[in-house]
C-alpha cells in the first residue's frame, strides 16, 4: 500500500509539477521551454510554453493563464500543436526599442502577448479584444522571461501578422 501512495504522489508530481526559473514563476512543465513568462498585476501568471525543441516544422506552443499549482483557466491552442497554425508574430521599431508580439485569436477574442521598450520605458503583458474593442489589458510585474523577438518568430517560421505596425504598447 505504501509503494502505491509513493507512486501515485510520483505521478502526481510529474504531471502537475511546473517549471520555474530563477526568480521567475511560469505555468510550463519541467520538461518544456519557457518562452514567455511573468506574474502579472492580476496575480496570474501568462506564460508561452513549447516543446523542448521548436523548429519551423517541428514542436509546440501554447498560451497559458492562470494560477501557478493550480490548472490553468485558459490554454491555446488546447492541443499540442506547431505555432504556425495558431499564431500570428509582429515586431515593431520605436524610437529607442522596439515591440515583438504574438497574436492568437479564439472565435470573437484576440489576444496579443507582448513586450516593448522605449526611451524609459518597459511593459510586457496580454492585451484582449472583443469585436475590434479591447476590453483587457494585464500587464506583467517584474521579473519576466522573454524569447520574443525576430529571431525565434523566423526560426519557427510564423506568419507576420498583417497588421502588425498598427500595434501599439498600451
Amino acid at each position: 500500500m505504501g509503494r502505491l501512495v509513493f507512486f501515485i504522489f510520483i505521478f502526481f508530481v510529474k504531471v502537475y509539477n511546473v517549471s520555474a526559473a530563477p526568480a521567475v514563476g511560469s505555468l510550463c512543465f519541467v520538461d518544456e521551454a519557457v518562452v514567455f513568462s511573468c506574474s502579472s498585476t492580476k496575480g496570474k501568471t501568462i506564460s508561452l510554453c513549447s516543446s523542448s525543441i521548436l523548429t519551423a516544422s517541428d514542436g509546440y506552443l501554447q498560451y497559458r493563464y492562470g494560477v501557478i499549482g493550480k490548472i490553468p483557466e485558459l490554454v491555446f491552442p488546447k492541443r499540442q500543436e506547431h505555432p504556425k497554425e495558431h499564431f500570428l508574430s509582429g515586431t515593431v521599431p520605436y524610437s529607442g526599442g522596439g515591440a515583438a508580439f504574438l497574436r492568437f485569436s479564439i472565435s470573437d477574442y484576440i489576444y496579443t502577448v507582448f513586450t516593448g521598450i522605449g526611451k524609459g520605458w518597459e511593459k510586457e503583458g496580454v492585451i484582449v479584444n472583443k469585436s475590434g474593442k479591447q476590453i483587457a489589458h494585464v500587464l506583467c510585474d517584474e521579473p519576466l522571461i522573454s524569447e520574443l523577438g525576430p529571431v525565434l518568430f523566423e526560426d519557427i517560421a510564423l506568419q507576420k501578422d498583417p497588421l502588425e505596425l498598427d500595434f501599439e504598447v498600451p
